[in-house]
């Protein structure tokens, strides 16, 4: 498969990216160096020793990760075109993958297996600021595209064709995921006063007349100048196995 679908994969899903890291048997570290400890039923493995990890981790290593990044974004038209933001956009984004940190986690209970994936990365508050500059000028040339659309369909029967970027760049997720049901985003602090925000979602993904029901839970964390994004995702059976374990590392957790 082409690097530039496994790119396209792997950002949906929200970036599977892993550095050198050293994980106990039953515990992991997040971005932000808070520690969850999963307990004794579940045993913890770094990230690029899973088949998706291994692969994007490789590929993070190699030196032209940021050009792979800013040829699919120029492809797609999702920043303007006189402006240098997929170049910028793309060496910052693999700079932060670099960093993050990546964990499979798997146990095994009344004969059956579960297993998920733990992704986690680290934000800085300057960085934080250009995102929000690279999404109001990407949001800036959609509306544009927008404006032209309407302009067109005023004027033309075959208006209908959306010209927006966005939505090309969007084009392999349309229609492919649905939220079944989510909770809301809640205001946490651990036993250890560690800080956290965290949701929960079940979702089903549907490619190509196959259909994968999802688990996945949010967590966020605030550290000196920093902001942590954690995300864990399962199929759905795995998520009811893991769900209370990470609630429990999440209540004991700290640094």
């Amino acid at each position: 498969m082409k690097m530039k679908k496994w790119l396209a994969a792997s950002m949906t899903a929200l970036a599977m990216a892993a550095g050198t890291m050293a994980v106990s048997a039953d515990s992991l570290t997040l971005s932000g160096g808070e520690v969850l400890d999963m307990g004794s039923s579940v045993s913890v493995y770094p990230g690029e020793r899973s088949f998706f990890g291994s692969q994007l981790h490789d590929w993070l290593l190699e030196g032209n990760a940021a050009k792979t990044v800013e040829a699919a974004l120029e492809g797609a038209e999702v920043f303007p075109k006189d402006k240098d933001y997929s170049r910028e956009f793309s060496e910052m984004a693999v700079s932060i993958l670099r960093t993050g940190k990546v964990y499979q986690v798997r146990a095994q209970a009344d004969d059956t297996f579960y297993q998920g994936m733990m992704v986690s990365l680290s934000i800085s508050d300057s960085d934080m600021l250009k995102l929000a500059l690279y999404g109001k000028e990407a949001m800036a040339d959609r509306n544009e595209g927008e404006k032209i659309a309407d302009v067109k369909a005023a004027s033309s029967e075959k208006a209908g064709t959306s010209e927006n970027s966005l939505d090309r760049a969007l084009t392999l997720l349309h229609g492919a995921v649905k939220v079944e049901d989510h909770s809301s985003w809640e205001d946490r602090k651990s036993e250890k006063g560690l800080a956290y925000r965290t949701a929960d979602a079940k979702a089903v993904l549907t490619r190509n007349g196959f259909m994968i029901p999802l688990y996945v839970k949010g967590i966020i964390t605030r550290g000196e100048g920093k902001t942590v994004y954690t995300l864990f995702a399962a199929d759905q059976a795995s998520g009811r196995y893991f769900q209370p374990l990470l609630d429990k590392a999440l209540k004991e957790a700290g640094k």
